[in-house]
């Protein structure tokens, strides 16, 4: 009896001392481009995926802006994320270990994609060059198509140093914004602009080819952890899981760090003229 008892405390401990059935949990988190409620049902769909092959709990989480977003990664506070281009170059070009690329968004079979400017439909303006001395919206500073490509595409063109100009967030707040005769021009992504120009906008320049936005993994993720999160979105069979995200998505590549370089020659460029 004396026997059975001790080999039923000594199980007893070694159950509860060991962590080796207990499942690993991680954050995913997406930039801050929506709310935070449709960002968690866009994504829901791409966690589903993860967590089935990677065995692993995995919550979401957005940020109140851009720069919350960059310093919860940066703290460790999200393991798994989305982001959008010119997030990555910089983070990575500080920080290569805590942004670790996994794959690249396909848009209609491309890793890239464009960035436009916009105007009201019935307004005089047609170029670049006709917004000298107008009112331009930008979205979120930190953004690659409502501030980073259109500020640079407006610095080549000559006008930038002539407009008045205001940060408004989100990219539906830049169209809103457009429409509503608020300002003038605004920079935004190609999918919202398509779904306002029904509504009365037009699109007036669009950019040359920048990559596409990235899912990376952060320091805490374990090198088999991430190849099993890349062979996942490499090889997935449900579209769901990247035309929530955008109609226009195809699927995910592999690319590497230095295609996001000449980004991040725009964003020096930028950064250097426009305040943050």
């Amino acid at each position: 009896m004396r026997i059975k008892t001790i080999f039923f405390t000594a199980l007893c401990v070694i159950c509860l001392a060991s962590p080796v059935f207990a499942a690993e949990t991680y954050v995913f988190g997406v930039h801050p481009y929506k709310n935070p409620a449709e960002l968690a049902t866009i994504f829901k769909p791409m966690i589903s995926l993860l967590e089935a092959e990677t065995g692993a709990k995995i919550s979401f989480r957005s940020a109140k802006d851009y720069e919350s977003f960059n310093q919860s990664i940066l703290k460790g506070e999200i393991d798994i994320f989305f982001m959008g281009p010119s997030i990555y170059a910089e983070l990575y070009a500080q920080h290569p270990d805590k942004v670790r690329l996994v794959a690249t968004a396909l848009d209609k079979g491309k890793p890239t994609f464009k960035g436009v400017i916009v105007a009201k439909k019935d307004s005089a303006i047609n170029s670049l060059a006709d917004l000298k001395g107008k009112k331009f919206a930008f979205g979120d500073r930190d953004s690659t198509l409502s501030c980073y490509i259109p500020a640079a595409m407006l610095m080549d063109a000559g006008v930038f140093d002539s407009l008045k100009y205001d940060f408004t967030g989100k990219h539906d707040n830049v169209a809103q914004s457009v429409l509503q005769g608020g300002h003038d021009a605004g920079g935004l992504k190609p999918d919202v602009a398509e779904k306002y120009m029904g509504q009365g906008l037009k699109i007036i320049a669009e950019s040359a080819p920048v990559y596409e936005h990235v899912i990376g993994v952060g320091s805490k993720v374990d090198d088999a952890t991430m190849a099993k999160i890349q062979k996942a979105l490499l090889q997935v069979k449900d579209p769901t899981v990247y035309t929530s995200i955008q109609k226009s998505y195809t699927g995910f590549a592999v690319t590497k760090p230095g295609d996001y370089a000449s980004l991040l020659k725009v964003i020096k460029k930028v950064d250097a003229k426009m305040a943050k």
